[in-house]
């Protein structure tokens, strides 16, 4: 996959990761070199909007999701996210 959505998600522009899920044929479940999804990444960093966008277009919660969203970045728990992907799975 091209860089160009990691780089959107790990820099929160939600404009543009609406604009390449929008435009491109995105495989929002692929992952990076480092075995990480676009929605890993946001849910570690604690991008509400970016994770929701993603969710929207596809994206799967795993394990790992959950793991990243109790640990994020800087040791903060991004409840907010777990609260997401919580209604999310409930569906």
């Amino acid at each position: 996959m091209d860089d160009f959505l990691f780089r959107a998600v790990y820099m929160s522009d939600l404009d543009t990761v609406e604009k390449l899920l929008g435009e491109h044929n995105v495989d929002v479940n692929e992952a990076d070199q480092l075995g990480r999804t676009p929605l890993q990444i946001a849910c570690y960093f604690g991008y509400y909007e970016v994770c929701k966008k993603l969710l929207e277009k596809g994206a799967k919660i795993d394990e790992d999701c959950f793991r990243r969203a109790q640990n994020g970045w800087d040791g903060h728990r991004q409840n907010e996210i777990i609260e997401l992907f919580r209604e999310w799975q409930n569906r």
